[in-house]
């Protein structure tokens, strides 16, 4: 009988992690996604951006701010480890391309 290799798990972010990134860059109006399946992000730079929210030692504060920030955006708190890459995409989204 032949064993089969079963590769080994990759680490996944936890879903919490991908929900404030996420919430995070719809207030920022970002949409990363769209970014990522357009090439302005790598698809490895969203996932970077999940990993470096699930890093952060300011979840609880992240969920009050996104509850206490309703609708758009113009800066993230303070404490945001991806306030640079949302503001490139938001940045890049708004460009305005001449016909």
């Amino acid at each position: 009988m032949m064993s089969q290799t079963v590769p080994f798990p990759q680490a996944s972010p936890r879903p919490g992690n991908a929900c404030l990134m996420h919430g995070m860059a719809e207030r920022l109006g970002a949409d990363v996604e769209r970014a990522a399946v357009s090439g302005d992000i790598s698809p490895q730079e969203l996932s970077d951006m999940v990993t470096r929210c699930g890093e952060c030692t300011q979840h609880d504060a992240c969920i009050i701010w996104l509850l206490e920030h309703q609708g758009p955006q113009d800066l993230p708190p303070e404490y945001c480890l991806n306030t640079q890459e949302l503001h490139y995409v938001r940045a890049v989204q708004d460009q305005i391309i001449p016909d």
